[in-house]
């Protein structure tokens, strides 16, 4: 009888140790739920909607991760991507190729998910919503991952809304540029403005904090390699608007 007892105090234990969750997820504004939904909204005049995750391993052993999406429902002209372990990978890729080792504690924050239009007509997104599911599994034990879901809305504003579709981040100049970049920026009186760059696989290279009002910064880009990245203005912490740059020496 005691036996029993003992095997039976036990099955519960070694199933908990054994499907025990080694991922985390945040992003910049924190911590990110396993399996919760998030919104990221959009206006019909963009034509890309960036979503940048952090994987963290909160287990008690190094793993090699994988990334996953799922596009549960999407609108017409619509291609999802995603950028994982080093690399970036076309639309008719579900599950990245590559793994990522992560080790014990280590944060990895170099996921990129695209949501891009693709439409051979005039750009820019069609008003509607998408949801799309990105997950994040270890490739000893699929049921060991974390995933969040995505909901992609590009409705556009109404008449009284117009002051919110002005650009508060200009192209760059000169865009390519070689040693230094220019923007002009607004900040709404009252809010707190940051504008990072970020190259193609998600990582921050710089960082800048803007003063609230109309001004112009130029930033450094002799240190960064040739190649594609992302500037976006941050208003008290969330992305407003992103603007490409091309590094070119």
């Amino acid at each position: 009888m005691k036996r029993l007892l003992l095997l039976a105090y036990l099955l519960p234990v070694v199933a908990f140790y054994a499907h025990s969750q080694s991922l985390s997820l945040s992003n910049n504004q924190g911590p990110v739920a396993d399996n919760s939904t998030i919104i990221q909204a959009g206006t019909p005049d963009s034509a890309k909607l960036i979503t940048y995750l952090y994987v963290k391993n909160v287990g008690t052993h190094a793993i090699n991760v994988y990334s996953k999406k799922a596009e549960i429902s999407v609108i017409d002209s619509i291609e999802t991507t995603m950028c994982w372990a080093g690399a970036c990978y076309g639309p008719t890729t579900n599950i990245s190729p590559n793994y990522q080792p992560i080790d014990v504690g280590q944060t990895i924050t170099d996921f990129v998910g695209d949501y891009t239009w693709a439409g051979l007509s005039q750009p820019g997104f069609k008003s509607g919503e998408s949801t799309v599911r990105w997950v994040f599994f270890n490739d000893a034990d699929h049921n060991d991952s974390v995933s969040v879901t995505v909901k992609y809305t590009t409705y556009p504003l109404g008449v009284n809304d117009k002051a919110a579709t002005q650009d508060l981040l200009s192209n760059a100049y000169p865009n390519p540029a070689d040693a230094t970049a220019t923007f002009n920026y607004s900040v709404p009186s009252g809010s707190q403005g940051t504008i990072i760059i970020r190259n193609l696989v998600g990582s921050t290279v710089q960082t800048e904090q803007v003063s609230s009002g109309a001004g112009k910064i130029t930033i450094s880009s002799a240190f960064l390699s040739d190649g594609l990245y992302f500037c976006s203005l941050m208003l008290d912490g969330k992305i407003s608007q992103t603007k490409k740059l091309v590094v070119r020496h």
